[in-house]
Parts: C-alpha cells; sequence; structure tokens
C-alpha cells in the first residue's frame, strides 16, 4: 500500500547537526528533547544522538520519514501478481539466448538487407548529393562556354573532361547500391534496387556518360594522329551536350539542400535564401542564353549570308571594331547583356540577321518572359509571406502593449514583460508534433515509426532503455507512442516546482537548465544551483517510485526535453512478460536504495540522482535469472563485434551459471561488472586500520589494504558493512561511527575475459569512538615471515 503523504505541521525549524557534510531539519518539540539528551548524556551519547539526528528528514512539502516513507508505484505493485508465470518463462527466455540469439523476426529482416547497401538517408549519401550538385553546376556551366567558343581542351580543363565522366561514373555504381522508397518503405534489397534504377534514370545516364567518354577517347585519337579533325572534334563536343539530361539529377539533390536548409538554418533566412536562388537563377539562365546566341551566330547556317557575329561592331575609343576581333572575355559580356537585357525585357542593341537568328531571338523573348514573369511571381510570394509573418508578430505586441495599458500595470512589471515577450516572439522554436497537420495524414503504424524513429537516440543514452529497444523494439515503439513525448521550453519557464508530485522522468536533448535546493525543502546546508546539461536524466524515480520534487528546475535557455509518462509506461511494457520481469526487478532495486539513501552510508536524493542506482549497481543486485538475460545479450552483442571465441565461449558460461555479470551501458560499452566494499576506520591520533597481509599456502603473503570483501547480490551497501562487522571485525562492531560513504569506481581490462571490467567499489568512512577500546585478534608470526612483511612495508 502507498504510505501516507500527510505534511508535517506546525512550526518548522533547522537544527545544524553534521556528520559529514549533512544537515538535519526537526520539529521543534524534537529539537528540545535532543538538547536535553546531549546535557544528561555523556560524549559518546551524544555523538551517537547526533548521528542518528543526521539521517532523519523533515520539511513541510515532504511525507514524514522521506525516503523511508516513498512506496513503489501501484502499477508495479499490481503487475507484480504476475511473477511466477514471467519467471519460469524468462527461465526459458534465458536459457536459449545463448543458442538463438537474435528473434527469428529480426534475423529474417536483417537476413534480406545486403551489408553494403547504403541508406539514402545517410550521411554519406547527403554529402554525395552536395558534390553531385556542385560537379553538375560545374559542367553546366562551363560546358555551354567551352562549346560556344570552341576552347580546346588543355591544361586544368583537360584534367576536368576527365574527372567529370569518372565522378558520374561512380555515381551510377553507387545508385545501384542505394536504397530507394516505396511509398513510406526503404527498400534495400540489391536486385529490387537494381530493377527500379535500370526502370527509371539509368538510360539516362548511362547516355551521358558513354557521351562523355566517347567524346574523350575520340578526342585523344584525334590528338594522337597529329592534328584535331573538326568533324571529330565536334562530334565529341555535342556528345557533351547530352549531359544537360543529367540536370533533372538537379531535383534531388535540390531536396536534400531545402531539407539541411529547413532543419539547420533560422527561419528568418528563409527569405534571404530565396532571394540568392532567384538572383542566381537569372545570372544562369543569361549565361546558358549568351552562349547559345554566340554559337548560333557563329556556327548555324545562314538563309541571307549574313550573320549578326559579323555584322555587329562595337565603338571602342572612337573606332568600330569587329565582334570578331574583340577579346573573347569581352564578346561573352556582350552576349550575356543582350541574354540579360531578354530576360528582364529592357533595350538590345544586337539585332538577328537570318531566319535561324530570328527564330532563336523570338524563342529566347518568350523564355525571358516566362522565365522572369516566373521570377518576379516568386519573389513577390516570398516578400508577401515575410510580411504576414511581421503582420502577425506586430500584432501581437499591439495587442500586449492595449492589455498592459488598459490595466494600468505598473512599469516595473510592464516593462520585463514586453522584453521577455519580444524576445520570445523573436526565437525560432522547435516544431512540435501537434504543430504539423499533416501527420495526421499517417497510419497509426507509420506514425508510431516516425516517432520512435525521434526519440530513439535519445532513449538508448539510458541502458535499461537500450536493453530494452534489442530485445524488443517493436514494444519501445510502442511505448514511444504511448508514455514518450517531447516538452519545448524558452527561458524562465519552469520544468517542475519543490513539493510537487512527480508524475514523470525527464531528458534533457538540448539546451540547459538550472536545478536549485534550497535548507528548507532540501536536505542541504546552503542555497544550491546545479547546471544541467543536454544528455542528463531528470526525475528518474518519479518512474518507479512515489516520488515528490526535492528542487525546482528552471530552464536558463531555450531547451527541449524528452518526457517519459510514469503510468502510461507500465500499461505499454505490461504486453512483454520479458521487458516487465526486468522492469520490475530495476523498480525493485530502485525502491531499495530511495528508502535507504541518507548519511551515513548514502548522500541524501534528489531529483538529478539517487545514489547507488547507477545501471551496474541495480543489476549486480537482481534476481539470477533477469542477470543471466542481461548477460547473454551483452555477450551476444559481443560476439556480433567480433570478440575472440574462446574468451567469449568462456564468459558466456560464466554468465549463464551466474559466475558473471556482464552488461551493456548507455554508451554501448560491454563491461563486467564487480562490487567491492570496503571499510576505513580512523582513531583519533589519524591511524588508520590496514589489512597487512593475508594467509594462503602456509605462508604470510604481504597485501596492503583496507578490509573489505566483494558485496553480494541483492545487498546494500549498508548491510554489506554490517555483515562485515559480523564476521572478520566483530571486535569494532560496538566501538565505531560510520561518517559517510564514498564511490570509488575504476576500470580494468580483463585479460582473462577481452573485457573491461567495473569494480563499484563503495568505502566507508568510520571513526572510532572515544576512550574505546579495541581488543583485536592477534596470531603469531614467524621470524621468516616477519622478515618478509617487513622487506614488503
Amino acid at each position: 500500500e502507498t504510505p501516507s503523504r500527510s505534511r508535517v505541521s506546525g512550526r518548522v525549524s533547522r537544527v545544524s547537526g553534521r556528520v559529514g557534510h549533512e544537515t538535519s531539519i526537526f520539529r521543534a518539540g524534537e529539537v528540545c528533547e535532543e538538547e536535553e539528551e546531549e546535557e544528561e548524556e555523556d560524549e559518546q551519547a551524544s555523538d551517537a544522538a547526533v548521528h542518528h539526528a543526521a539521517a532523519h528528514f523533515v520539511s513541510s512539502t515532504l511525507p514524514l520519514g522521506w525516503p523511508k516513507s516513498l512506496g513503489i508505484r501501484q502499477e508495479w505493485q499490481a503487475e507484480r501478481a504476475m511473477k511466477q508465470v514471467r519467471t519460469e518463462h524468462l527461465r526459458g527466455r534465458a536459457s536459449t539466448f545463448r543458442k538463438s540469439g537474435l528473434s527469428g523476426k529480426s534475423m529474417a529482416g536483417s537476413e534480406q538487407r545486403a551489408w553494403y547497401m547504403i541508406d539514402p538517408n545517410s550521411h554519406f549519401i547527403m554529402i554525395w548529393g552536395v558534390i553531385s550538385l556542385c560537379v553538375l553546376m560545374y559542367d553546366l556551366t562551363l560546358l555551354p562556354y567551352v562549346l560556344a567558343w570552341d576552347i580546346s581542351f588543355e591544361g586544368w580543363l583537360a584534367v576536368s573532361a576527365w574527372t567529370t565522366p569518372s565522378f558520374w561514373s561512380i555515381d551510377i555504381v553507387l545508385t545501384f547500391l542505394t536504397g530507394v522508397w516505396r511509398g513510406s518503405e526503404l527498400v534495400m534489397g540489391p536486385r529490387t534496387v537494381a530493377r527500379n534504377y535500370l526502370r527509371t534514370w539509368f538510360v539516362i545516364d548511362a547516355v551521358v556518360v558513354s557521351c562523355d567518354w566517347i567524346s574523350l577517347i575520340i578526342g585523344e585519337i584525334a590528338g594522337a594522329s597529329g592534328g584535331r579533325s573538326l568533324k571529330m572534334l565536334r562530334f565529341s563536343k555535342m556528345g557533351r551536350l547530352l549531359r544537360i539530361v543529367g540536370m533533372m539529377r538537379m531535383l534531388r539533390v535540390m531536396r536534400i539542400l531545402e531539407a539541411f536548409a529547413h532543419k539547420y538554418l533560422p527561419e528568418g533566412s528563409h527569405l534571404s535564401i530565396t532571394l540568392v536562388t532567384l538572383f542566381g537563377s537569372i545570372l544562369w539562365v543569361s549565361h546558358i542564353l549568351a552562349c547559345a546566341w554566340h554559337a548560333v551566330g557563329q556556327y548555324c547556317p545562314s538563309d541571307t549570308g549574313a550573320r549578326w557575329t559579323l555584322e555587329y561592331a562595337e565603338s571602342v575609343g572612337g573606332r568600330s571594331v569587329p565582334y570578331l576581333e574583340i577579346g573573347a572575355v569581352y564578346q561573352y559580356l556582350i552576349a550575356f547583356s543582350w541574354a540579360a537585357g531578354q530576360i528582364a525585357l529592357g533595350s538590345i542593341d544586337v539585332t538577328p540577321t537570318n531566319s535561324v537568328e530570328r527564330f532563336v531571338f523570338v524563342f529566347a523573348m518568350m523564355i525571358g518572359f516566362l522565365f522572369g514573369s516566373t521570377l518576379v511571381s516568386m519573389l513577390s510570394a516570398a516578400m508577401m509571406n515575410y510580411q504576414l509573418r511581421q503582420r502577425d508578430k506586430n500584432h501581437n505586441i499591439r495587442t500586449l502593449h492595449q492589455y498592459l495599458r488598459e490595466n494600468d500595470v505598473d512599469s516595473s512589471v510592464a516593462v520585463p514583460v514586453q522584453k521577455q515577450i519580444m524576445q520570445r516572439l523573436a526565437q525560432r522554436t522547435k516544431l512540435r508534433e501537434g504543430d504539423v497537420p499533416a501527420l495526421a495524414l499517417l497510419s497509426v503504424a507509420l506514425r508510431s515509426a516516425l516517432r520512435f524513429d525521434i526519440q530513439r537516440p535519445h532513449l538508448m543514452r539510458h541502458p535499461m532503455f537500450r536493453l530494452w529497444i534489442s530485445l524488443q523494439a517493436e514494444l519501445v515503439q510502442g511505448v514511444c507512442m504511448a508514455a514518450v513525448g517531447f516538452i519545448q521550453l524558452r527561458q524562465k519557464d519552469d520544468l517542475f516546482l519543490v513539493g510537487n508530485t512527480a508524475a514523470s522522468a525527464y531528458s534533457l536533448t538540448a539546451g540547459e537548465l538550472s536545478y536549485a535546493q534550497v535548507p528548507d525543502t532540501s536536505p542541504v546546508d546552503a542555497p544550491q544551483v546545479t547546471r544541467v546539461h543536454p544528455g542528463t536524466w531528470l526525475c528518474e524515480a518519479a518512474l518507479w517510485t512515489e516520488w515528490i520534487h526535492v528542487g525546482r528546475a528552471e530552464a536558463t535557455t531555450s531547451c527541449s526535453i524528452l518526457e517519459i509518462d510514469g503510468e502510461k509506461l507500465v500499461e505499454s511494457v505490461s504486453r512483454d512478460m520479458i521487458i516487465m520481469d526486468i522492469a520490475t526487478e530495476y523498480c525493485k532495486q530502485f525502491h531499495r536504495r530511495v528508502t535507504s539513501a541518507g548519511p551515513p552510508h548514502a548522500p541524501w536524493p534528489n531529483d538529478l540522482e539517487v545514489p547507488f542506482t547507477d545501471y551496474c549497481d541495480l543489476v549486480f543486485s537482481m534476481k539470477p535469472e533477469v542477470q543471466v538475460t542481461i548477460g547473454m545479450h551483452a555477450v551476444r552483442l559481443l560476439d556480433k563485434h567480433g570478440h575472440g571465441s574462446k574468451a567469449s565461449e568462456k564468459l558466456t558460461d560464466e554468465v549463464h551459471v551466474g559466475k558473471s555479470i556482464v552488461v551493456v551501458t548507455g554508451e554501448g560499452s560491454i563491461i563486467r561488472v564487480v562490487s567491492l566494499v570496503a571499510l576505513r576506520v580512523q582513531r583519533e591520533d589519524g591511524h588508520i586500520l590496514t589489512q597487512v597481509a593475508k594467509w594462503g599456502n602456509s605462508q604470510m603473503i604481504a597485501a596492503c589494504k583496507l578490509p573489505g570483501f566483494k558485496q553480494q547480490r541483492d545487498e546494500l551497501v549498508g548491510e554489506a558493512v554490517q555483515r562485515l562487522f559480523n564476521t572478520d571485525l566483530q571486535f569494532l562492531a560496538d566501538r565505531v561511527t560510520i561518517t559517510g560513504t564514498v564511490r570509488e569506481n575504476t576500470e580494468i581490462k580483463s585479460k582473462e575475459f577481452g573485457v573491461q571490467t567495473r569494480y563499484l567499489k563503495s568505502v566507508c568512512s568510520a571513526k572510532v569512538k572515544p576512550d574505546a577500546c579495541v581488543d583485536a585478534p592477534k596470531c603469531g608470526v614467524g621470524a621468516a615471515e616477519e622478515a618478509r612483511l617487513s622487506e614488503a612495508s
């Protein structure tokens, strides 16, 4: 049953009862009783009373007996009724992990996808698309000029002439190796991808690339024969014109660039990008028309015997210079000004002189009219959209000013209100799912897959959710649909307040939060503010216990936060017995650490951290069936990464029989876990109790270390220390006072298993009580052993 949450009533006072760095809060009556006891009892009893006082914390915002009075979430308690059924099923599943690995469905899916196929949404394909756009624009800009002015392929032009066909040949191969989309389904089968490419773009790409290679080969043959045949050279250059068909590839690349702009560039820059794109389009079309106009005047047949290139003359320095006697650069500028005049419908000083030129002239005018009007309409639409956005913003500001004025709000409040609203209106907020009406058209399955793909990277940072995704991705996809969502906070917004009941856990995905605790509502000596950075989990205790916030979280910048609803999480995972049993065991161990947290064996818990709830700690304390399931999953991943067979088999055997515990961390690392407990006892004169040797093989072996041993499964740190006092250190049981516990984690690569071994070492500090007489047991040491120990020391 859930413990009562009645709050402490009456006057609350704060007393500095310090053990380590902890502060206690008591009701006034309790404080008076404590002071009377301190006056009556001796110094030893006083120390014990202060130590006992520091282990309790009372606040008007927390239930009595916090945190020991916190119960497990009722939803998890209800689900534990099927424990025996799930346990039997879990044992059968754990025994098959070693043989089967992945489920049949997952294996079937992995067999259908070839390892060499490339995801079309990968970063490599996006980068390749951008490079393709650059190469394509280079070709379509340089090639018309080279053909129109009959420039020979020498120097860097010769290098580019061989480089671009090679690039597009590689592009054809990559297209065969890149998956395709069929509606909402990603197809990665090599045969299906090849058939799709052969039916669509392959013929065009093959013709363009073939013409490139043929033109180069003909040019090389002509050059090797001692001269360049005009017909062969013209044929090779005309073959290169077919590459203009490849301009259709720009549609694919432009979609990539558009998605990149919408994803990474602020909304206010879209208008600038549109203007730059329109201006660049005008220049490029003018360039194409200029090259075409020059080529018509040079190479096309004339029915009048005249050509504009022969008739046109430019006045330079008071004399008329024929067009063909001017330099190539100036010729290009004359043709370019003619083309720009066609688009802008301005004055033109070059007139056609034959039928072909007249036809091209009329055609260019029509193209210029259509292209120019299209650009003007696009520019007008972009400006109109910008003005509409500004109008809505200005309307909101005017309405705010009117509201503040009509309610006669004081300027000390009105000015900050106006400043904050103007700042937030200027900020670009991340779109939420509800802001995209088009998503309502998706099927439930595809919408669930979309949400899972967005939330999956953030869930994978938590080892437990990473395990669930590996074992049953479809179940976690349902969890994302039902229990997981995003919260968008602006600067100064509160995520939660102190004293409120916590219903969800959070993970900061972007931005920064500040977490504040004050002595009146939290077990701290002085106000504390902690900066919370992306990747940090908050209030995980809310998923497993009836948690109450002991601090306040506020956004210091615009934040994006992943939220997991505790109640809906239980409903979602209850459909799978394996995941549910793992979650129930995780909940049990987490709750034990929440209720046992507090001095001297652990710090007080808060919304950011509960002591000793690291994933490795929790798995170490779980029941053997769950440990085997988690361990076999980790070993399977180890085999997948190419781990040595002998070491892997030995580790698998140890995990299977319960001798070793292996887990996968939130970063994806595979580690072996060993938990240790040590006791650091210090006397008033500063001396520390240590073990200097151990007995083995009928001799004394030097081993200077703190007394301790391996922690047993399902054993808390305080319980392990008590076991140490009940066994090896009975002579200290009633003569020391525990003052605190620190965690010292170390990782060493195991030579035997070839994986990292993490040692979870909990060091408990204790002080010998004043005037306590320690009667330690003694043992005799021979002369040889004494000499050996002296040398070792």
